[in-house]
């Protein structure tokens, strides 16, 4: 749910800078575009850090099944 709550977020955000552009002042357009940079950064540490739980559940799981193997 945080990956979709974070794009969601990020495409409100973008989306609300280029229609904000014409009508708003610099300042808040570029304020608006860097929430919505922030957002696809904190997409991209949330997706590495999911994808590194998985490779190390992995591990733990592998690890802890070919110690059961043996006996």
């Amino acid at each position: 749910m945080p990956i979709i709550k974070l794009t969601v977020l990020s495409v409100a955000f973008n989306l609300t800078a280029a229609l904000s552009k014409p009508i708003a002042d610099k300042k808040i357009v570029s304020v608006l575009e860097q929430m919505g940079g922030t957002f696809k950064l904190l997409l991209g540490i949330v997706c590495t850090v999911s994808v590194m739980l998985m490779i190390g559940l992995t591990l733990v799981i592998k690890i802890t099944n070919s110690g059961m193997m043996y006996r």
